[in-house]
């Protein structure tokens, strides 16, 4: 236990930092905390399926993972100016199309094509909505929400899992995982949504912005545990307990962000409206 909470202090230490040099030095230096999540993620992802994925395959999508934050960024500020997600989408296609010669290629490639194309969509295809958010109007208060929101659900989802018990959500995925749980974790996301409402009080275009962050906090977290049962199928198929080792007592950094990384993607697009 303690070194799970000494491991949990020092990733709030990092998220604070990179905030913090986000909001008063230069917004781009945000991008390097995503860069590093997409590299170490995708490596984790690639290890998890090493048995089902060619070597080359996975040392090619760690190399795409590494190229696309540098790209994005080169085309949004050296380029064309907010277009960076398109160079992003093109390398992703064309790893999908290598994929798909290779599945030509190989004696029975096409059976195997789902598992060769995760390390190249995931968590490359969310972490590029945390890009998009950094560079967006509402970029600090679309990230604070998915930082809060998502390790909040899970917080509330343990302890109301824990305490009540009952029947089982997704006892194939997670045997952990509780209705009662996942109720408490709705109700945390939308109390962690809230707080940042009140402290922040951004100005959106919504008749009643504290319905919008409560709403945004229940969906959220929805969306939260369907983040967290992807990651747990993902791990049921390869047997493996954890995506990797670099935090103690948590795994590997897809074992953090795997719910936050969904949110992330949702909170995001709910923006675009108001």
């Amino acid at each position: 236990m303690f070194k799970r909470t000494l491991t949990g202090a020092g990733y709030i230490a990092v998220l604070v930092g990179f905030f913090l040099l986000r909001e008063f030095i230069d917004t781009r230096l945000f991008h390097i905390l995503t860069c590093f999540l997409l590299i170490v993620g995708t490596i984790e992802v690639s290890n998890a399926v090493k048995e089902y994925v060619p070597k080359i395959l996975r040392v090619i999508a760690i190399t795409e993972s590494a190229l696309a934050v540098p790209i994005y960024c080169a085309f949004n500020y050296l380029i064309t100016c907010g277009k960076g997600f398109l160079a992003v989408g093109l390398l992703i296609v064309i790893g999908i199309v290598f994929v798909s010669i290779y599945a030509v290629i190989v004696k029975n490639g096409f059976k195997r094509t789902l598992p060769w194309l995760l390390p190249f969509v995931y968590p490359l295809v969310l972490l590029l909505f945390m890009m998009l958010a950094n560079d967006s109007g509402k970029g600090f208060i679309i990230l604070l929400l998915s930082f809060v929101v998502s390790p909040l659900s899970d917080t509330f989802a343990y302890l109301v899992g824990s305490l009540i018990g009952g029947k089982k959500l997704c006892p194939k995925l997670s045997p952990k995982k509780t209705w009662s749980g996942a109720i408490g974790g709705t109700v945390g996301g939308a109390l962690g949504a809230l707080v940042v409402y009140l402290i922040f009080k951004p100005s959106i275009n919504f008749p009643s912005p504290v319905l919008f962050f409560i709403l945004i906090g229940l969906i959220a977290s929805v969306v939260n545990v369907f983040g967290d049962l992807f990651e747990s199928y993902v791990k049921r198929r390869v047997n493996i307990k954890d995506m990797g080792k670099i935090l103690p007592g948590h795994g590997g950094i897809m074992d953090r962000i795997d719910g936050t990384s969904f949110v992330i993607v949702f909170i995001y697009l709910a923006f675009l409206f108001v």
